[in-house]
This record gives C-alpha cells, sequence and structure tokens, in this order.
C-alpha cells in the first residue's frame, strides 16, 4: 500500500462506497480489493438507473429542442452532457469490476514491494512526502464531492417544476406528479452517491499513483540529476546502484500503466470531449441566460461545472507530466551512460533503453495523453465557447 494513512483513508472510502453500490470491497487482513457479487448486483441496478435517467433525458432535451424559443433547451443540454459523462465514466466498474480490482491490487502491491525494498531506509522522506502532498490534494477535494450531490440534489426542492426532473412529464396530473417525485427524489440522491463515492475513489487512487511514479521517474531513474541523497524524494542508494534495479522498476511501472490504459484508454477520447460540450454549454447558459436561469441552478453550474473540468485538467496535466519524465527518464540513460564502470552495464542499459517506450495513459492509435493534451483541451472549450457566442450575435 502506498502508506498506512492513505490505506486508512481509503478503507474508509471504499466502506462507504459500499453503501450505495461499489462493487469492489476493501479486505483489511490483506490489504486488497476483492469483488463482491453481493454489492454487484446493486452496481448493476445503479447502472441501469443511471441509464434510464439519461435517455429520459436526451429524450426531453430533444422535445424542447424543437420547440420553438423554448427557454429551457440550452440548460437540459448541459444535464444531457453531465448525465452520459457519468453514465460512460461508471459503466467501467459495471462491466469492468474485477479488472479495475486486480489493476488497483498490483499497483497496492507493487508499492508495497517498492516500500520493502527502496524505501525502508533510514533516513528516507519518501512515504513523508507522499503523505503530505496526497491529503493536500484529496481532503479539500473530498469535501467538495461530499457538497456537489447535495447540491445537485437540492434542485429538485428548489426548483421542483423544472423540466430538468422526470417527474414533470406527469406535470398535468397532481397525484402522478407527487407520486413520481416519491420515487424520483430518494433514487436520485442514491445515484448521485454512487457516482460521487465512484470519483471519490479514483480521485485518492490516481492521485496516490502519480505522485508515486513522478518523483520516481525524476529523482531516481533519471541518470541526469544531482547526487540521490539531496534530493527530496530520498530511497535507497541502492535503486541506482545497478542496472537490473532500474530496469525491473522501470519495466514495471511501464506494465502498470500499459494495463489501466487497456482497461480505461479507449474511454479517453468520449470523456474529453463531454467535458468540453460540457463546459461550452453551462458557459453559454451562464453568459447568455443568465437571466432567465433560476439562481439556485447558476449556483450550480457556476460550482459543479469549474470543480468538474479542474479534476479533470489536474488529471490531464499530471498523466501528460509522467510522459514527459519517462522521455527525460529514457534520454538520460543515452546521455548519462558513462555512469556505468563496466561494459556488460553500459551494453544491458543500450539494449533495454531502446526496447523502451515512454511510459503513457491512452487509447494507442487514436489519443495518448502528453502535456499539450491539456492546452488542447482547454483550447477547445475556449474555442467553441467563443464560436457559440459568434453565432448567437450573427442571429
Amino acid at each position: 500500500m502506498f502508506s498506512d494513512l492513505f490505506s486508512q483513508e481509503f478503507s474508509k472510502t471504499i466502506n462507504t462506497a459500499n453503501i450505495f453500490g461499489f462493487p469492489l470491497i476493501w479486505n483489511k487482513k490483506l490489504k486488497k480489493l476483492q469483488f463482491s457479487r453481493k454489492y454487484y448486483s446493486r452496481t448493476k441496478l445503479v447502472q441501469k438507473l443511471i441509464y434510464f435517467h439519461t435517455f429520459a433525458l436526451i429524450v426531453e432535451t430533444t422535445r424542447y429542442k424543437f420547440t420553438p424559443n423554448s427557454p429551457y433547451f440550452n440548460l437540459l443540454l448541459v444535464d444531457s452532457y453531465a448525465l452520459v459523462g457519468m453514465s460512460v465514466g461508471t459503466y467501467v466498474f459495471s462491466t469492468q469490476a474485477e479488472g479495475i480490482g486486480r489493476n488497483w491490487n498490483s499497483m497496492f502491491l507493487y508499492v508495497t514491494k517498492f516500500n520493502e525494498q527502496f524505501w525502508n531506509y533510514p533516513v528516507s522522506t519518501a512515504i513523508s512526502a507522499l503523505n503530505r502532498n496526497l491529503f493536500k490534494i484529496i481532503r479539500p477535494t473530498n469535501f467538495m464531492l461530499t457538497f456537489l450531490p447535495i447540491a445537485m440534489w437540492s434542485q429538485i426542492f428548489l426548483v421542483p417544476h423544472h423540466p430538468i426532473h422526470l417527474p414533470n412529464l406527469f406535470s398535468n396530473y397532481r397525484i402522478l406528479f407527487y407520486i413520481a417525485h416519491l420515487i424520483y427524489t430518494p433514487a436520485i440522491l442514491y445515484e448521485f452517491f454512487f457516482v460521487t463515492f465512484f470519483i471519490k475513489l479514483m480521485v485518492q487512487t490516481f492521485t496516490a499513483f502519480i505522485l508515486f511514479i513522478l518523483p520516481v521517474l525524476r529523482e531516481e531513474l533519471a541518470l541526469t540529476r544531482g547526487p540521490r541523497y539531496t534530493g527530496k524524494f530520498k530511497c535507497s542508494p541502492a535503486l541506482g546502484a545497478s542496472p537490473e534495479n532500474l530496469v525491473l522498476v522501470y519495466r514495471s511501472l511501464q506494465l502498470l500503466m500499459k494495463d489501466l490504459s487497456i482497461l480505461c484508454g479507449r474511454y479517453l477520447p468520449i470523456l474529453n470531449t463531454l467535458f468540453a460540450q460540457l463546459s461550452i454549454s453551462s458557459g453559454y447558459v451562464l453568459i447568455v441566460e443568465g437571466r432567465k436561469t433560476d439562481d439556485s441552478m447558476k449556483m450550480v453550474l457556476l460550482v459543479c461545472v469549474p470543480f468538474t473540468v479542474l479534476v479533470w485538467a489536474g488529471f490531464l496535466v499530471c498523466v501528460g507530466k509522467i510522459q514527459a519524465s519517462s522521455k527525460e527518464c529514457l534520454t538520460s540513460w543515452k546521455v548519462g551512460a558513462a555512469r556505468w564502470e563496466a561494459k556488460e552495464e553500459k551494453k544491458y542499459m543500450a539494449k533495454f533503453r531502446k526496447s523502451c517506450k515512454p511510459i503513457y495513459f491512452g487509447f494507442e492509435g487514436f489519443i495518448v495523453v502528453t502535456q499539450k493534451t491539456v492546452l488542447k483541451f482547454m483550447q477547445g472549450v475556449v474555442r467553441g465557447l467563443f464560436r457559440a457566442l459568434l453565432a448567437l450575435k450573427k442571429k
């Protein structure tokens, strides 16, 4: 595991997530994730609820699209993008829960072995540095993610007759309207918390892994850095003492990221597009239709959408840094080859370097996350919003 503190925080989160149908449970003795068929049945049920909610809202959005001078279409479009994103994101766990559990267990097991071999060192500050940086990120993120589902759910009470809520399909039938709300209100709260804890666990796991892999690539595996004992991320000198250790660590990290790309990489282009469209549509609603939109709706858009985009952009930045750092690492093995005194070691490292590719996350053939990816994402959001505003001006 990354650290004892992380293990405690992660186990608390996953135990609460199980209440809302998360399909993986945490075994404290073995310190690993296990697949639960009991909770998986709940996962499939919640996933069907999300699909139904998404489909119904898309139908409602399409209906208002062809309604002349409709004041609700653009806001319904924003919610449709958000729900489609929720459907795609949670689809991974509803279909590949065991694969995700296996991948995360591989991460936890490898970090544990790495800890025993290279962090179990008298003057090492690796664990304390990891904990400090990790909790600076996940604690405020957890706070925001606890607030967001309640803020979104509260719209049912603040604007109950808005077409964004499905019971309004029965607005002409008072009894049916109230019966629909009695079913809809708790179901949507359950759905929102399921998605929220799914995101919390993703944020915690990926943040910990990124904070582990980046310093290792930059401070330990790269040969062009200064002496290891002066680095902020101190590991045992044994890591850089022989090519075999460098080779084993690099290849292990590469395999972990490759496995993650196989499981989740195919959804990256879809989510990237959906988050961009969500940003553009919500920006359009706030700028153009701000006066028509209810204040509570505007507050949710002002808080939820920027936070979601910020988390996504931060993820792209960090994964892009992994790719860049691994390229620097491979280059350093060529430039710093003189560090190896024996000819056999130089030859071994040269052959291994030529066989290596940079560590990356993505969907091979379609998208690989680099440091330019987040710039293209933000550029696309700004361009899309300006085009929407210019199109409105021409009308």
